[in-house]
């Protein structure tokens, strides 16, 4: 496991991947930020969601460092979940025990999905926007950890 111990943060990069297959005992849940990337009148509300996304995923990263694996957003356009479910898939096939999707949209019940609000971010001060995405990542990591007990 060359230079990756139990209680690490592992990242989508060359390193963590070559060495991710050795640490399924510990890594055995990962998580998909799901968003949408319709350009169009909703656009600024997408990208909204977005940054709260990644907010919630960089926390969640921080907070479950050597349990989870955050994979890199996937994006929907129509609300389209085809590459969604296809990922999930290859992703179980790896080995993963739990594979949560971390976004904003209304998922069939066959996904592991947990709801973030809609919050608009860009019409906050830093000191609320924190305490709001704090909130959402206490929310998600309750949502986790319901999700490895049951």
């Amino acid at each position: 496991m060359s230079g990756h111990l139990k209680g690490e943060i592992m990242l989508y990069n060359f390193n963590d991947i070559k060495n991710l297959k050795d640490q399924l005992e510990f890594v055995d849940t990962a998580v998909i930020p799901f968003v949408r990337g319709d350009i169009g009148e909703q656009a600024l509300s997408h990208a909204s969601d977005i940054e709260l996304v990644q907010l919630v995923s960089i926390q969640l990263e921080k907070q479950f460092k050597g349990r989870i694996f955050i994979t890199p957003a996937l994006t929907t356009v129509f609300s389209d979940t085809s590459v969604l479910e296809q990922y999930q898939n290859q992703l179980y096939d790896y080995g993963f025990k739990n594979v949560v999707i971390l976004t904003h949209l209304n998922l069939d019940d066959e996904y592991k999905s947990l709801r973030l609000n809609h919050i608009p971010l860009q019409d906050m001060s830093n000191d609320i926007k924190f305490d709001l995405v704090n909130d959402e990542v206490k929310k998600v990591m309750k949502s986790i950890i319901s999700i490895w007990n049951s």
